[in-house]
């Protein structure tokens, strides 16, 4: 598969504003691989992206859909660029429309759902019929385009945090983002191990597919996009993004950045205002408490040196937390990191 780059219109399909156009967001915060045209999302058409979305990088319009998006622009894009994790990571039946416009235009589709849309025989065929490309990301890779752990990072001496959240959806992503832009602007050379397609499609230079991957490999993919930021990029610091949960009952996961990334420390983002795991409220799957969910890491040997608060209420009191846990406690979107990034410094550097 060919490296995607360029221009692209961005398709979160009246979902712009729900978690779960998460890949949307993250593009609309940053976006290295690339250059946003536009955004089709019917819910929002004729508004910008920066009042749907906080921290945006640019202010993107929005259009109905595909058509009216390269009429009002005079030009075309060079990408579309699936913007929602739908549910079960399915194109579903209402959404195939734009993905058709986009081919019929001779425009690439780049897709980070399970579902290959490649397979499709309809895009298939439309794909071929005007010479666009369809970029799978989440197709996963043959047996021997992967490896092994090794040990080797044992012996790495760069420091390496685990950015994990207490369930899907609360902003892991976005809080490497965010941390990694204050850390680098203290002179703190910090990359990013992006561990999902939105890391990937927002251009981070090093990674892998975590969920995509077969299980017996994920340790060794891991290690070896760690060893690769090592020799290329030569960081002080390493964020690792986390994925799921290490509880979460549908897709348990962080025990790997915790033991085979062999991390240094931890910053937990927790999402207060859920009681249950997102998708899971009719079967009542309650969520840990932070501070439940802080004594499991512990209990791999690894602490928890801050602790992002996912939350609607801009005016949540940290302070509370910061009193409870004994651990630095602010909320991303609307606070300075400086008291995690004090703790970092004075634990890990």
């Amino acid at each position: 598969m060919n490296d995607p780059r360029g221009t692209a219109f961005v398709y979160s399909g009246g979902l712009l504003d729900e978690i779960h156009a998460k890949t949307a967001h993250g593009l609309l915060r940053y976006s290295e691989r690339f250059s946003i045209l536009g955004m089709l999302d019917q819910k929002f058409e004729g508004r910008c992206s920066d009042e749907i979305i906080s921290n945006c990088k640019l202010n993107i319009p929005i259009y109905k859909d595909f058509e009216t998006a390269c009429q009002s622009l005079n030009q075309k894009p060079d990408f579309l660029v699936i913007g929602v994790a739908f549910g079960g990571g399915k194109l579903p039946n209402e959404h195939r429309q734009v993905v058709v416009d986009a081919l019929n235009k001779g425009v690439n589709v780049v897709c980070g759902l399970h579902e290959v849309l490649g397979d499709d025989p309809d895009f298939k065929i439309i794909a071929e019929q005007n010479g666009a490309e369809i970029f799978d990301i989440r197709k996963p890779k043959n047996i021997d385009q992967l490896s092994f752990w090794s040990g080797k990072i044992l012996s790495l001496e760069t420091p390496r945090i685990a950015v994990l959240g207490s369930d899907c959806a609360v902003g892991k992503r976005t809080t490497c983002q965010f941390l990694t832009k204050a850390l680098n602007q203290q002179s703190i050379k910090t990359e990013v191990i992006y561990t999902g397609q939105t890391g990937f499609l927002q251009g981070f230079k090093h990674g892998f597919i975590l969920d995509s991957t077969m299980n017996d490999f994920v340790s060794g993919e891991l290690e070896k996009a760690i060893l690769e930021c090592e020799k290329e990029s030569q960081p002080d610091l390493m964020l690792i993004e986390g994925q799921s949960s290490l509880r979460n009952p549908s897709g348990p996961c962080g025990s790997e950045l915790l033991l085979s990334a062999d991390v240094q420390g931890v910053i937990l983002v927790h999402p207060f205002d859920r009681k249950y795991f997102d998708n899971f409220e009719e079967f009542k799957c309650e969520l840990p408490t932070l501070i439940e969910e802080i004594e499991l890491i512990k209990s791999y040997g690894k602490e928890t040196l801050g602790i992002c608060i996912n939350c609607n209420d801009k005016d949540f009191n940290s302070e509370t937390i910061v009193q409870e846990t004994g651990i630095p406690a602010i909320n991303p979107i609307h606070q300075k990191l400086s008291p995690i990034i004090e703790k970092i410094k004075n634990t890990i550097l």
